[in-house]
């Protein structure tokens, strides 16, 4: 790769040794990516003290944008809460959607995922949907977010929350930090904030001591299950430990059961890490024989039905996708997002385009070639070498 910018000022803006840049140029750890007229240098890999997803805009500013940091996940409450905090408790809802951050440079606003992409159709929507004046008025900052609801190009779920007129997708913010240092702010100076913005965003669902905070916690994630939500995240009020994450049962099932429909694309870790946290949970919450033989058949059910219906489809000379309806103000917007497929090197299918109210509704199929190819493969007598 040929390099035309001045990496020692990008090395000291990183705070990097300049043979470290250039090791990582060489792996192919730091990218170059563009969004209109707006070149970045994105890290795919975490490097150093860097988090992947990490974001240098190539202006004369060098504006670094961090990575989200990685949330760890609980996979038993007790102990593991009281070690881990340091006396209160906050737990957020987790919300199932993608990792957005938002940033104001260059006089614009961008859209962050969770890789270090600008995405066009995420940059769109919050440009279109939040009154983002807090960014203008603190350009350190960052909103983190999640990007929610069943017409979003990624995770689409539907949230009630998350209706508007012509679509289903909302943006919640659960952590604001500066965008330099990574730094986050405390958990009530965010939520001050954006209560003063009128922003939208996650809130405490409640507030407990670290002895008893297994016992809270349980209750609210049965609560949680029953209303097939996600989990919870459990954050030190000043942000002073790292947060941790905790998900429900369903999220454990509707994840197999979706990631099953592709089951050569998703991989063993998927499967793996979710049957690790069910055993887990169900010790924990001390059930039954009858209850675990019932969690065993969801899970059993999550994984072989999906399968079984792809097999099927895949026989009968089908392509197996991933289909996901998206909502376009212009054709403008949606050739733009192609583009931006095409780029990130997602493959897809476009399956229906209509016009509704002087918008595009379009129904795009993400194509999963493993899962497609190798079931056809041994439909058609390959034998399993692994």
């Amino acid at each position: 790769m040929v390099v035309s910018y001045d990496l020692d000022k990008i090395a000291k803006k990183l705070n990097l040794d300049i043979k470290d840049i250039s090791r990582a140029f060489k792996k192919r750890i730091i990218r170059e990516y563009e969004y209109k007229d707006t070149k970045i240098l994105l890290f795919k890999k975490e490097f150093k003290h860097l988090e992947k997803g990490t974001v240098i805009f190539l202006n004369d500013n060098l504006d670094v944008v961090r990575g989200y940091p990685k949330t760890y996940r609980a996979l038993v409450l007790y102990p593991t809460l009281k070690k881990h905090f340091l006396d209160k408790i906050v737990v957020e809802e987790k919300l199932n959607g993608y990792n957005i951050r938002v940033v104001y440079i260059n006089n614009d606003f961008y859209a962050l995922t969770r890789g270090g992409y600008i995405c066009p159709f995420t940059t769109k929507k919050v440009k279109k949907y939040l009154d983002l004046s807090i960014l203008e008025d603190n350009p350190n900052y960052m909103l983190c977010g999640e990007m929610i609801g069943l017409n979003n190009p990624y995770t689409p779920k539907y949230y009630e929350e998350a209706q508007k007129e012509d679509e289903n997708l909302g943006f919640y913010i659960f952590d604001i930090r500066e965008r330099e240092t990574n730094k986050s702010l405390p958990v009530f100076e965010r939520l001050k904030l954006c209560e003063n913005y009128r922003l939208p965003h996650v809130k405490p669902l409640a507030i407990v001591d670290k002895e008893e905070a297994h016992i809270k916690v349980r209750e609210i994630i049965k609560e949680l299950d029953k209303k097939k939500r996600e989990g919870v995240v459990l954050k030190d009020p000043n942000m002073d430990v790292v947060p941790l994450k905790y998900t429900t049962h369903y999220t454990q099932y509707d994840d197999l059961r979706e990631g099953f429909k592709f089951f050569f694309d998703m991989g063993l870790d998927f499967l793996f890490s979710r049957v690790v946290r069910e055993g887990f949970m169900s010790y924990e919450f001390k059930e039954s024989l009858e209850e675990r033989k019932e969690r065993a058949k969801d899970i059993g059910e999550a994984i072989i039905l999906p399968m079984v219906e792809t097999i099927e489809r895949v026989a009968n000379g089908e392509r197996v996708t991933e289909d996901i309806e998206l909502i376009f103000d212009s054709e403008e917007d949606f050739y733009e997002y192609l583009e931006f497929l095409r780029k990130v090197k997602i493959l897809i299918k476009i399956k229906k385009i209509e016009r509704v109210k002087n918008k595009l509704k379009v129904l795009i199929g993400k194509v999963y070639n493993r899962t497609n190819d190798k079931v056809l493969a041994y439909l058609n007598g390959t034998l399993w070498g692994e």
